[in-house]
Protein backbone atom coordinates (compact mmCIF):
# COMPACT_ATOMS: atom_id res chain seq x y z
CA UNK A 1 0.00 0.00 0.00
CA UNK A 2 2.88 2.26 0.93
CA UNK A 3 4.71 1.84 -2.57
CA UNK A 4 0.62 2.45 -4.09
CA UNK A 5 0.77 5.21 -2.27
CA UNK A 6 3.97 6.96 -3.48
CA UNK A 7 3.20 5.85 -7.26
CA UNK A 8 0.36 8.44 -6.60
CA UNK A 9 2.00 10.82 -4.90
CA UNK A 10 4.87 10.74 -7.79
CA UNK A 11 1.58 11.73 -10.35
CA UNK A 12 0.96 14.93 -8.41
CA UNK A 13 1.47 17.24 -11.62
CA UNK A 14 -0.65 14.63 -13.75
CA UNK A 15 -3.16 15.17 -10.71
CA UNK A 16 -2.79 19.11 -11.07
CA UNK A 17 -3.36 18.65 -14.93
CA UNK A 18 -6.55 16.72 -14.68
CA UNK A 19 -8.17 19.06 -11.80
CA UNK A 20 -7.63 22.28 -13.59
CA UNK A 21 -8.71 20.39 -16.63
CA UNK A 22 -12.20 19.07 -15.10
CA UNK A 23 -12.87 22.64 -13.72
CA UNK A 24 -12.16 24.08 -17.05
CA UNK A 25 -14.81 21.65 -18.63
CA UNK A 26 -17.22 22.62 -15.72
CA UNK A 27 -17.17 26.28 -16.12
CA UNK A 28 -16.63 26.80 -19.94
CA UNK A 29 -19.35 28.58 -21.92
CA UNK A 30 -21.03 29.42 -19.13
CA UNK A 31 -21.98 33.38 -18.18
CA UNK A 32 -21.57 33.20 -14.97
CA UNK A 33 -18.30 30.57 -14.63
CA UNK A 34 -17.39 29.50 -11.60
CA UNK A 35 -20.38 31.79 -9.80
CA UNK A 36 -22.49 28.80 -10.41
CA UNK A 37 -20.43 26.99 -7.74
CA UNK A 38 -21.69 29.75 -5.63
CA UNK A 39 -25.15 29.71 -6.79
CA UNK A 40 -25.94 26.49 -6.08
CA UNK A 41 -25.59 25.70 -2.47
CA UNK A 42 -27.27 29.45 -2.22
CA UNK A 43 -30.68 28.27 -4.40
CA UNK A 44 -30.65 25.28 -2.35
CA UNK A 45 -30.61 27.26 1.12
CA UNK A 46 -33.95 29.23 -0.06
CA UNK A 47 -35.29 26.77 -0.92
CA UNK A 48 -34.90 24.75 2.33
CA UNK A 49 -35.68 28.46 3.78
CA UNK A 50 -39.15 28.48 2.50
CA UNK A 51 -39.76 25.02 3.88
CA UNK A 52 -38.94 24.95 7.15
CA UNK A 53 -39.15 28.98 7.92
CA UNK A 54 -42.30 29.87 5.58
CA UNK A 55 -44.19 26.48 5.65
CA UNK A 56 -43.19 25.07 9.05
CA UNK A 57 -42.19 27.86 10.45
CA UNK A 58 -39.07 26.33 12.38
CA UNK A 59 -35.91 27.32 12.56
CA UNK A 60 -34.63 30.36 14.55
CA UNK A 61 -32.83 33.62 13.29
CA UNK A 62 -29.37 31.93 12.27
CA UNK A 63 -31.32 29.25 10.48
CA UNK A 64 -30.10 30.25 6.89
CA UNK A 65 -26.44 30.84 7.50
CA UNK A 66 -26.28 27.33 10.08
CA UNK A 67 -28.19 25.11 6.87
CA UNK A 68 -25.98 27.37 4.64
CA UNK A 69 -22.45 25.71 6.01
CA UNK A 70 -24.00 22.06 6.39
CA UNK A 71 -24.81 22.55 2.55
CA UNK A 72 -21.55 23.68 0.97
CA UNK A 73 -20.34 20.65 3.07
CA UNK A 74 -22.96 18.44 1.31
CA UNK A 75 -22.68 19.64 -1.50
CA UNK A 76 -18.58 18.78 -2.05
CA UNK A 77 -19.92 15.27 -0.76
CA UNK A 78 -22.02 14.24 -3.24
CA UNK A 79 -20.69 16.20 -6.14
CA UNK A 80 -17.53 14.28 -5.48
CA UNK A 81 -19.24 10.79 -5.18
CA UNK A 82 -21.34 11.54 -8.42
CA UNK A 83 -18.21 12.24 -10.11
CA UNK A 84 -15.92 9.14 -8.60
CA UNK A 85 -18.79 6.78 -10.02
CA UNK A 86 -18.38 7.41 -13.16
CA UNK A 87 -14.49 8.08 -12.90
CA UNK A 88 -12.82 4.74 -14.23
CA UNK A 89 -16.06 3.94 -16.25
CA UNK A 90 -15.99 6.97 -18.48
CA UNK A 91 -11.92 6.71 -18.82
CA UNK A 92 -12.17 3.03 -20.33
CA UNK A 93 -9.54 4.17 -23.78
CA UNK A 94 -7.37 5.71 -21.14
CA UNK A 95 -7.25 2.96 -19.12
CA UNK A 96 -6.67 0.52 -21.50
CA UNK A 97 -4.06 2.18 -23.09
CA UNK A 98 -2.20 3.91 -20.77
CA UNK A 99 -0.27 2.85 -17.31
CA UNK A 100 -1.01 5.22 -14.70
CA UNK A 101 -2.35 4.81 -10.93
CA UNK A 102 -6.28 4.64 -11.38
CA UNK A 103 -6.74 5.84 -7.83
CA UNK A 104 -5.62 9.25 -8.65
CA UNK A 105 -9.46 9.31 -11.01
CA UNK A 106 -12.04 9.31 -8.09
CA UNK A 107 -9.55 11.22 -6.47
CA UNK A 108 -9.69 13.90 -8.84
CA UNK A 109 -13.01 14.22 -8.45
CA UNK A 110 -13.18 14.98 -4.71
CA UNK A 111 -10.33 17.70 -5.21
CA UNK A 112 -12.28 19.49 -7.48
CA UNK A 113 -15.18 18.69 -5.35
CA UNK A 114 -13.04 20.76 -2.18
CA UNK A 115 -12.47 23.67 -4.78
CA UNK A 116 -16.09 24.13 -5.03
CA UNK A 117 -16.20 23.97 -1.45
CA UNK A 118 -13.85 27.01 -1.12
CA UNK A 119 -15.36 29.19 -3.57
CA UNK A 120 -18.68 28.61 -1.76
CA UNK A 121 -16.80 30.06 1.51
CA UNK A 122 -16.55 33.72 -0.63
CA UNK A 123 -20.71 33.53 0.12
CA UNK A 124 -20.64 32.04 3.52
CA UNK A 125 -18.32 34.69 4.57
CA UNK A 126 -20.59 37.74 4.15
CA UNK A 127 -23.67 35.48 5.50
CA UNK A 128 -21.68 34.97 8.72
CA UNK A 129 -21.94 39.01 8.92
CA UNK A 130 -25.34 39.49 8.26
CA UNK A 131 -26.78 36.73 10.72
CA UNK A 132 -24.05 37.86 13.20
CA UNK A 133 -22.59 34.42 13.49
CA UNK A 134 -20.24 34.23 16.42
CA UNK A 135 -16.63 34.98 15.47
CA UNK A 136 -14.17 33.38 17.86
CA UNK A 137 -10.44 31.26 18.12
CA UNK A 138 -12.40 28.35 16.95
CA UNK A 139 -12.89 29.02 13.46
CA UNK A 140 -9.30 27.59 13.19
CA UNK A 141 -10.91 24.25 13.55
CA UNK A 142 -11.95 24.89 9.69
CA UNK A 143 -8.54 23.11 7.99
CA UNK A 144 -9.30 19.95 10.31
CA UNK A 145 -12.92 19.73 9.81
CA UNK A 146 -12.14 19.52 6.00
CA UNK A 147 -9.60 17.33 6.14
CA UNK A 148 -11.79 14.29 7.92
CA UNK A 149 -14.49 15.39 5.13
CA UNK A 150 -11.34 14.84 2.72
CA UNK A 151 -10.41 11.50 4.21
CA UNK A 152 -13.87 10.31 4.14
CA UNK A 153 -15.37 11.58 0.82
CA UNK A 154 -11.90 9.84 -0.87
CA UNK A 155 -12.55 6.38 0.98
CA UNK A 156 -16.33 6.22 -0.08
CA UNK A 157 -15.18 7.45 -3.71
CA UNK A 158 -12.62 4.67 -3.74
CA UNK A 159 -15.29 2.13 -2.84
CA UNK A 160 -18.08 3.61 -5.38
CA UNK A 161 -15.55 3.98 -8.44
CA UNK A 162 -14.46 0.33 -7.90
CA UNK A 163 -18.03 -0.80 -7.50
CA UNK A 164 -19.32 0.83 -10.49
CA UNK A 165 -16.91 -1.25 -12.84
CA UNK A 166 -19.02 -3.83 -12.02
CA UNK A 167 -22.58 -2.51 -11.21
CA UNK A 168 -23.54 0.26 -13.49
CA UNK A 169 -26.70 0.61 -11.54
CA UNK A 170 -24.78 1.82 -8.85
CA UNK A 171 -25.33 5.53 -9.75
CA UNK A 172 -28.88 5.40 -9.25
CA UNK A 173 -28.79 3.97 -6.09
CA UNK A 174 -26.63 6.34 -4.91
CA UNK A 175 -29.06 9.01 -5.77
CA UNK A 176 -31.76 7.56 -3.15
CA UNK A 177 -29.29 6.83 -0.74
CA UNK A 178 -27.87 10.47 -0.50
CA UNK A 179 -31.34 11.73 -0.30
CA UNK A 180 -31.84 9.77 3.11
CA UNK A 181 -28.55 10.41 4.16
CA UNK A 182 -28.92 13.81 4.01
CA UNK A 183 -32.33 13.50 6.45
CA UNK A 184 -30.47 11.42 8.52
CA UNK A 185 -27.69 13.76 9.14
CA UNK A 186 -28.34 17.47 11.12
CA UNK A 187 -28.67 20.00 8.09
CA UNK A 188 -31.45 21.02 8.66
CA UNK A 189 -32.23 20.71 12.17
CA UNK A 190 -29.74 20.15 15.85
CA UNK A 191 -28.81 17.28 16.89
CA UNK A 192 -29.85 18.77 20.39
CA UNK A 193 -33.43 19.40 19.52
CA UNK A 194 -33.99 16.44 17.53
CA UNK A 195 -31.97 13.24 18.88
CA UNK A 196 -32.87 11.17 21.51
CA UNK A 197 -29.66 11.21 24.40
CA UNK A 198 -30.16 7.62 24.80
CA UNK A 199 -29.78 7.15 20.68
CA UNK A 200 -26.84 9.87 20.51
CA UNK A 201 -24.03 7.49 20.23
CA UNK A 202 -25.62 5.53 17.91
CA UNK A 203 -26.54 8.55 15.38
CA UNK A 204 -22.63 10.22 16.07
CA UNK A 205 -22.08 7.15 13.89
CA UNK A 206 -22.94 9.00 11.08
CA UNK A 207 -19.75 10.98 10.02
CA UNK A 208 -22.04 13.69 8.55
CA UNK A 209 -23.92 14.11 11.96
CA UNK A 210 -20.44 15.16 13.30
CA UNK A 211 -19.29 17.14 10.48
CA UNK A 212 -22.47 19.29 10.14
CA UNK A 213 -22.67 20.13 13.47
CA UNK A 214 -18.94 20.59 13.52
CA UNK A 215 -18.76 22.79 10.91
CA UNK A 216 -22.16 24.81 12.59
CA UNK A 217 -20.22 25.18 15.78
CA UNK A 218 -16.85 26.77 14.38
CA UNK A 219 -18.24 28.86 11.76
CA UNK A 220 -21.66 30.01 13.37
CA UNK A 221 -21.65 29.49 17.07
CA UNK A 222 -18.02 30.07 17.89
CA UNK A 223 -18.24 26.81 19.72
CA UNK A 224 -15.50 23.98 19.28
CA UNK A 225 -16.04 21.25 17.20
CA UNK A 226 -18.88 18.26 18.13
CA UNK A 227 -17.48 16.20 21.18
CA UNK A 228 -17.74 13.30 19.03
CA UNK A 229 -14.95 14.57 16.50
CA UNK A 230 -12.27 11.84 17.50
CA UNK A 231 -14.86 9.20 16.22
CA UNK A 232 -15.20 10.73 13.04
CA UNK A 233 -11.42 11.04 12.38
CA UNK A 234 -11.22 7.24 13.42
CA UNK A 235 -13.94 6.18 10.95
CA UNK A 236 -12.60 8.70 8.29
CA UNK A 237 -9.18 7.27 8.16
CA UNK A 238 -10.52 3.69 8.53
CA UNK A 239 -12.76 4.33 5.53
CA UNK A 240 -10.15 5.98 3.58
CA UNK A 241 -7.61 2.67 4.28
CA UNK A 242 -10.23 0.15 3.49
CA UNK A 243 -11.71 2.31 0.35
CA UNK A 244 -7.94 2.49 -0.75
CA UNK A 245 -7.23 -0.98 -0.35
CA UNK A 246 -10.86 -2.43 -1.53
CA UNK A 247 -9.85 -0.38 -5.15
CA UNK A 248 -6.24 -0.93 -5.15
CA UNK A 249 -7.41 -5.16 -5.03
CA UNK A 250 -9.52 -4.68 -7.98
CA UNK A 251 -7.56 -2.08 -10.14
CA UNK A 252 -5.86 -4.62 -12.20
CA UNK A 253 -9.24 -6.10 -13.48
CA UNK A 254 -10.11 -2.66 -14.74
CA UNK A 255 -8.98 -2.63 -18.11
CA UNK A 256 -11.15 -6.04 -18.71
CA UNK A 257 -14.28 -5.04 -17.01
CA UNK A 258 -14.87 -1.82 -18.34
Amino acid sequence: MIRQFKDIWDRRDLIRYFVASDLKVIYKNKVLGFLWSLLDPLFMMLVYIILVVFIFQRGGPQFPVLLFSALLAWRWFTYSLSGAITSVTGKAKLIQSVYFPKAILPLIKVIVGMVNYLLGLVILIPLLFIFEAEFTINVLWLPALILVQLLFTVGVGFFCAALSVYFRDLQNIMLFTLRIWFYLSPGLYSVADRIPERFLGIYMLNPFATLFTSYKNVLVRGLPPNEYMLVALALAVAVFLGGFAFFARREPQFAKAI
